[in-house]
């Protein structure tokens, strides 16, 4: 009787454990196929903006001409406005997130708050009240430090290296591979989630099959 009891009691905790996996295979499969939906989603999207990018560009380079939208005209020094920054909520499954990033700025912006900047990399324009100590009678005013010039700031925006006034295209342009950029930092973290996932499954039905496998025996 007692044998008879403890084989039921197995069975009946074999069961409980079997139906707790079965249960979060259920839940990893219905994330994994929404994931790959929104994959998929982004995927359009971010070929969209690339093509919109392109377009916008190859417009501007019929306006104003091939030489003039060419890497001729790249700043001699570049800084970098966005970043990738990446964590790990979980064991083996890493995070990935653009980030604007304005050189000297003291916080990064995500990317909602960074498509409400206009000009990124400008700088910032110095307050016009300035106080002046009152100078001593025969002495020389001292004149204020030199600032270097916009043209060799690597924190200027990109656009000001093709000219002043530059057509909306290109700043059409701009927007697009910047979003797209976005776009692909989304990307890449849903890819992630999808691999961690699909691990997740695979351990998942080794373990309901050894489970199976002991209510067999038993």
């Amino acid at each position: 009787m007692a044998t008879a009891g403890g084989e039921q009691s197995a069975a009946a905790s074999g069961l409980g454990a079997l139906r707790s996996v079965s249960t979060q295979l259920d839940s990893l499969l219905v994330q994994l196929l929404l994931d790959l939906e929104q994959l998929e989603g982004k995927r359009v999207a971010l070929n969209a903006r690339v093509e919109e990018g392109w377009f916008s560009l190859s417009k501007t380079r019929y306006a104003l001409g091939a030489k003039a939208v060419s890497p001729l005209q790249y700043g001699s020094s570049m800084a970098p406005f966005f970043r990738v920054c990446t964590s790990e909520p979980e064991p083996g499954r890493p995070e990935f997130e653009v980030i604007f990033a304005r050189p000297g700025s003291p916080k990064d912006m995500r990317p909602q708050e960074a498509q409400g900047v206009s000009g990124y990399g400008e700088p910032e324009p110095e307050s016009p009240v300035l106080r002046r100590r009152p100078q001593p009678q025969g002495s020389a005013l001292q004149p204020p430090p030199p600032t270097p010039a916009a043209a060799t700031s690597p924190e200027r925006d990109p656009l000001t290296w093709f000219g002043i006034l530059v057509p909306q295209s290109l700043r059409q342009a701009q927007g697009s591979f910047r979003a797209a950029l976005f776009m692909a930092g989304e990307m890449a973290a849903l890819q992630s989630r999808i691999e961690w996932g699909r691990n997740q499954i695979q351990a998942l039905l080794q373990e309901k099959q050894k489970l199976l496998d002991q209510l067999k025996v038993a």
